[in-house]
């Protein structure tokens, strides 16, 4: 099947602007463009702008997701696999500051007492690390 651009943006929850500029970039091009100037997209599209936005999902940088979906070596199956492990870890994480939240609101209103350690769990702060880094240079305290 066939898709127009405002077609596939519907699809997937995208405005036809961002598709015009990832063609510009030449991260997702038309699979065809009609004598009209119109973009079509394919099956194959479809896909593609899927696993962009599955990256986008895992904070990926526009620049990197070029990157890796033009290296030879890509497999699109793989690939889905490991967005899957890392959804689920994410998943798992949300998971645990949830139960976090519901367990701070429980002592504090009397009904739970957590020990000191439960008010971080589900935290992973090693993502700022470099963030820090440069604004306090590598000095521990």
């Amino acid at each position: 099947m066939t898709y127009t651009i405002k077609q596939i943006a519907d699809l997937a929850g995208v405005t036809t602007r961002t598709l015009r500029y990832y063609d510009e970039i030449g991260l997702l091009g038309p699979a065809d463009t009609g004598g009209n100037g119109y973009r079509y997209y394919d099956q194959a599209s479809l896909l593609q702008l899927q696993q962009i936005l599955f990256f986008r999902e895992l904070d990926v940088p526009l620049k990197e997701i070029q990157r890796i979906l033009k290296r030879p070596d890509f497999d699109l199956v793989s690939s889905l696999e490991e967005h899957r492990r890392s959804l689920q870890a994410r998943a798992d994480r949300l998971h645990t500051l949830i139960e976090t939240v519901d367990e701070t609101i429980a002592t504090i209103q009397g009904e739970w007492i957590m020990n000191d350690k439960e008010y971080f769990d589900g935290f992973d702060q090693s993502q700022y690390e470099e963030e820090v880094k440069q604004r306090w240079g590598d000095t521990p305290q």
